[in-house]
Formats: structure tokens, C-alpha cells, sequence
């Protein structure tokens, strides 16, 4: 069975993660530029080399979500786990989810051996909402299977391990492994968008009212956005949740796609937009009021009961 590093951290993978962090970082100041989507492959194929092939997979993205849980549940032993997940969450918050589209080394494979899907089963937004379902479902079981087991458990039976080290270590990787390599020939990013529980945890950050994300503003329902979107997260005029931020929808050239970095300013100056109309339209009203009061009290003094005025 495989032994995966419970309580120690090798320098080698956290000097690694700290050059991917900092590539987030940097991949945000930038996304808005082409340049940068033309280096989206080859960030891909060298996060997928390095800590995948050439560090066997270990410590994978899984393990420090494990970690955090047990961080949580008061084993410090993991305070490094702990770290990376904040990290990692507070980058999504400030640039979107780059991490799950742009340089983890598991979403990497799959795309690589992506080819295309045909299955429409997949493509529409009840499909989503179901493959949602299946994925909060697994990221519970598996923190409940943490919790008891008080350790790191399903690095024993990851089937990315057993791809990167070119061996299986028990009966269980006979199944998980060709059902990985089989599903993501015909599905973009199966275990992204079915198990990982990073992608769900990078989900619900994004339901933030100051989160970055990618959305469509003023639509013209040209659609050329949909052919572009592997992840099928492109419905109508709304990019749903699941966006990971990659950008391949940007190739479509429409004006209508726009990346929100500075939401939080946004958000306040369109409150403070609909603030003042409303004062101003409250304003409006109380001073036709006055009017309408002295209207009615010059008819009343005057006694006049047949003039013909129209009241508002």
C-alpha cells in the first residue's frame, strides 16, 4: 500500500508550490492580455511534469485539502495544508479560480487526454446541477472519512498517484485508474467537475459578493462563447459558477465577455448609483407633495371650488 507523506512536507514540493502561487499571481495581473492565453498549454504541460511526473504526484492538491480538514479538526501537524488552502482560496477571491484552469498538475492530465465530447447528456444546465450534486456528495463523504480516520486516507487510493508513479499499489487502482483515463477521453476534466472537492470549495467562493469571476454583460446571444467552453459552463446569457477561469472563451471575440477584478468597487459605486436616485426620486416626491399641499390650501382660502387643476 502506499505510504504518502502524512505529517512532513519534502522542500522540494513546497519550494515548487510557492513558484506556482506566485504564477497565479502573476497569470491574474495579466489574464486580460493575449499573450497570456497563449501561455495557458505550457503552464498546464510544466505544472503537469513537475509535480506530477517528476515529483510522483506527491503532495498533491487532495492531500492539502485533507490536511486543512484535519488543521481543523486540531491536528497542527498540518499547519502547512492549512496555509496553501487559504492561500489558494484568498487568490481565487482576488483573480477567480486559476488555479483549477491554469496550473493544477490533476485537471492538467485530464485535459491533455481530452479529445472531444459528444455525449449532450453532459452539456446541459439540469446535467450541471446534477454533476454539482454528485461532487458537495463526495467532498462530505470524503471530510466524514477524514474526520474518523483522523489521517490522510485517500492518498492510498488516488489514482493520480498511480499514473504519475506508473504503478498501482492495491485492487482499488485497477478500477479508479482506466475509469479516470477512459472517462477523460470523452469528458473535459471528469473528476474536476464530478469529485474534487477543490473545485467545489472554489465553487462557493465565488457565491462572494466581491469575488472575481468572468461574466457576460449586455449579450447579444451571438453564442459564440458556447463552442469554446469545454465545461459546458456557458448557458444562454449566464456563465454558471463552474467557470474555472481558463479563458478559452475569450477566442470567440465577443465584447460581451468581461473579467471582474475590482468587484468590490464595482459593487460599491453601483450602490451608491442606485443611493442617489433613490434620494433623488425621493426628493421628487416630497417636493410634489409640498406642491400638491399648496395648491390645495389657495383653493381652500380663495374658496374656489370650480377651477379646473389637475393634480399629480
Amino acid at each position: 500500500m502506499l505510504v504518502c507523506l502524512s505529517k512532513t512536507y519534502n522542500t522540494q514540493s513546497i519550494i515548487g508550490l510557492c513558484i506556482v502561487l506566485w504564477l497565479v499571481c502573476i497569470t491574474g495581473l495579466f489574464l486580460k492580455t493575449k499573450t497570456i492565453q497563449q501561455l495557458r498549454p505550457f503552464m498546464l504541460f510544466a505544472s503537469l511534469v513537475w509535480f506530477g511526473f517528476l515529483a510522483g504526484g506527491c503532495n498533491c492538491i487532495l492531500f492539502y485539502f485533507q490536511g486543512f480538514i484535519l488543521f481543523l479538526a486540531g491536528k497542527t501537524a498540518f499547519w502547512l495544508s492549512f496555509t496553501v488552502i487559504i492561500i489558494i482560496l484568498i487568490l481565487s477571491v482576488i483573480f477567480g479560480p486559476l488555479w483549477c484552469g491554469w496550473l493544477c498538475w490533476l485537471g492538467a492530465l485530464q485535459e491533455f487526454i481530452y479529445k472531444q465530447n459528444r455525449w449532450k447528456l453532459l452539456k446541459s444546465a439540469k446535467a450541471q446541477k446534477w454533476l454539482l450534486y454528485i461532487q458537495t456528495g463526495a467532498c462530505v463523504a470524503l471530510v466524514i472519512w477524514v474526520l474518523i480516520t483522523q489521517r490522510p486516507v485517500l492518498c492510498a487510493y488516488d489514482p493520480f498517484i498511480s499514473i504519475f508513479k506508473l504503478k498501482i499499489f492495491n485492487w482499488v487502482g485497477y478500477i479508479t485508474v482506466p475509469l479516470l483515463l477512459v472517462s477523460s477521453l470523452f469528458i473535459y476534466r471528469p473528476f474536476c467537475r464530478i469529485l474534487c472537492p477543490i473545485g467545489l470549495l472554489l465553487y462557493v467562493v465565488k457565491y462572494l459578493p466581491f469575488a472575481s469571476q468572468l461574466k457576460l454583460k449586455e449579450c447579444t446571444h451571438c453564442r459564440k462563447c458556447h463552442a469554446y467552453c469545454k465545461l459546458d459552463a456557458i448557458h444562454h446569457n449566464h456563465i454558471e459558477k463552474t467557470c474555472n477561469m481558463c479563458g478559452e472563451c475569450k477566442q470567440a471575440d465577443c465584447k460581451s465577455l468581461q473579467i471582474k477584478f475590482v468587484s468590490v468597487n464595482l459593487n460599491i459605486s453601483v450602490h451608491r448609483k442606485k443611493r442617489n436616485n433613490y434620494r433623488k426620486q425621493h426628493r421628487e416626491d416630497k417636493d410634489g407633495g409640498k406642491e400638491q399641499r399648496y395648491l390645495r390650501n389657495i383653493l381652500k382660502t380663495n374658496k374656489i371650488r370650480n377651477h379646473n387643476i389637475a393634480f399629480q
